[in-house]
Order: structure tokens, then C-alpha cells, then sequence
């Protein structure tokens, strides 16, 4: 097996052929299986000194602006599935229908679902 630092690709001879790029260095299978698990624990594989792979920690995500945040929630809210605008339509639809009871109940889980979908995307810290 061989990877190169500039790909952060692995490359097998056997499959690969003539298709790996110069860089390349040899990595043994028990190197590669050592950091194909560290990667499946969710680490990432970056170059080290030498040129071969190493597993480090992910970075850590940027924090959300105000507007990140705001089209985070626009787009949770009007999931088809899991959002809180479906209950709001059913809400409406129930209360047009004449069904009152119906009605608050789909609206008690609209707002329930807001405020859940408002916990998951904080405003950021200003």
C-alpha cells in the first residue's frame, strides 16, 4: 500500500497500476489498518514528517453567525418530516375544518418543535 502527502490518498499497486502519483511513500498493512481505525473512530489522516499517514483530531467547527443560525432554523423548520411548520399547517387545516381539539394539539407540537429546533441552533454569543 502507499499514500501520498499530497492526495492524502492511499493507492494499491494491484489497483491502481502506474496511477499513483510520485509522491507516494510505502506504508505497511499494519500501519494502514492502525490508521484506517483511528479514521473510522472519526479522526482525519493528514501527511506527517516522513510523508505517511498519520490520524489526527478533527478541527473544530467555526462557530454560526446570526445569519448561519437563521437559515440553519429556516430550513429545520420547514422539513417535511421532522420540522415544526408541518404541525402548523395541520393546526390550520383542523381549525378550518372545525376541529378545535385536533387543532391545539397539532399546535402544542408545532411550538414544542420550535423551541427544540431554536435549542439546536443557538444565537451565537455576540
Amino acid at each position: 500500500m502507499k499514500f501520498s502527502p499530497t492526495t492524502l490518498g492511499f493507492y494499491s499497486p494491484g489497483v491502481h497500476g502506474d496511477n499513483i502519483p510520485e509522491d507516494a511513500v510505502d506504508v505497511s498493512s499494519a500501519r494502514y489498518a492502525e490508521v484506517m481505525e483511528q479514521h473510522a473512530l472519526g479522526l482525519r489522516i493528514v501527511a506527517g514528517p516522513d510523508g505517511g499517514p498519520v490520524a489526527v483530531d478533527q478541527p473544530s467547527p467555526e462557530p454560526l453567525d446570526r445569519a448561519a443560525v437563521e437559515a440553519a432554523r429556516l430550513v429545520a423548520y420547514a422539513d417535511p418530516l421532522t420540522g415544526s411548520d408541518r404541525y402548523f399547517a395541520e393546526a390550520q387545516r383542523e381549525s378550518l375544518l372545525g376541529n378545535a381539539d385536533a387543532a391545539e394539539a397539532a399546535k402544542a407540537l408545532g411550538l414544542a418543535r420550535f423551541a427544540e429546533i431554536q435549542a439546536e441552533f443557538p444565537w451565537p454569543a455576540e
